[in-house]
């Protein structure tokens, strides 16, 4: 049973992710019957998806093949949209930086909004290291954070003393979870997207995805302050062109909540 501990945390990683997907797979169908009428043939559609793996920027993509639109526009806009996988790898950093290269580029390949959600929460129970302190303090409590997230996977894996860090195996099951969804999801769009009845309205599974996360992460004062500095330079920034003011509001926002943090510290 060699491999047992890491098919515990990969599973819970997956068992943690699934729920995320009651808003993905609408996503996926979007996308796949954007793709179909902006007249991307139903295999590339679905290769996108694999390769790609960015929701969002592909409804982009086909929305402005659909508009006639030409290279130069399509990369600019999709790179601004994913520009917050920077920032999301640039959290993720501290946690991974010990692992082989090709575990990161696995990792960094299945890195998307829903699987960071997931995954940073199990990482941020404890430190970036393996907490072998908690092996020989059983009793002591998780921080408030750990509770309210992905308890299930805390009774499976919480059990054993952690010799070793296998949360990327955690990571690894929220994001295969994530992809595996997506690539069914688009499959749907495309095969079975003429038939869905425009009254279901599936584009508003969109914002409610997105939702749902935020609400992931809004457990602590950094990130409600970051919150709402990114929600107001959304607004105040909105006019600015090619969606600058969505990369002003993310700037903005992490700004709030490092000053945030550096200001608890310091209490």
């Amino acid at each position: 049973m060699r491999n047992s501990p890491r098919l515990t945390e990969f599973l819970a990683g997956c068992r943690d992710e699934s729920p995320l997907l009651l808003g993905v797979a609408p996503f996926g169908m979007i996308y796949g019957i954007a793709a179909l009428a902006a007249g991307v043939p139903a295999w590339l559609a679905q290769l996108a998806s694999a390769i790609v793996f960015a929701g969002a920027a592909q409804l982009v993509i086909v929305q402005m093949l659909a508009a006639g639109a030409g290279f130069m526009p399509i990369a600019l806009t999709s790179g601004l949209l994913n520009l917050r996988h920077v920032l999301y790898s640039a959290s993720m950093a501290e946690y991974v930086s010990h692992l082989p290269r090709r575990w990161r580029l696995l990792l960094a390949y299945v890195l998307t909004d829903e699987a960071y959600a997931v995954a940073v929460l199990r990482y941020q129970r404890r430190g970036p290291e393996p907490a072998a302190a908690q092996a020989g303090n059983p009793d002591e409590a998780p921080p408030s954070a750990a509770s309210t997230a992905c308890s299930a996977s805390d009774a499976a894996i919480g059990a054993r003393a952690p010799a070793e860090d296998l949360r990327h195996w955690y990571f690894l099951g929220a994001g295969f979870t994530l992809w595996a969804g997506w690539q069914l999801s688009t499959a749907v769009g495309l095969l079975f997207g003429a038939t869905i009845p425009p009254e279901w309205e599936l584009d508003f599974a969109v914002p409610l995805t997105f939702i749902a996360l935020l609400t992931l992460l809004l457990r602590e004062r950094a990130g409600q302050a970051a919150a709402l500095a990114a929600g107001l330079g959304a607004l105040v920034f909105a006019a600015l062109p090619y969606k600058l003011g969505l990369v002003a509001a993310i700037l903005l926002g992490l700004a709030a909540g490092a000053w945030t943090v550096h200001r608890l510290e310091r209490a």
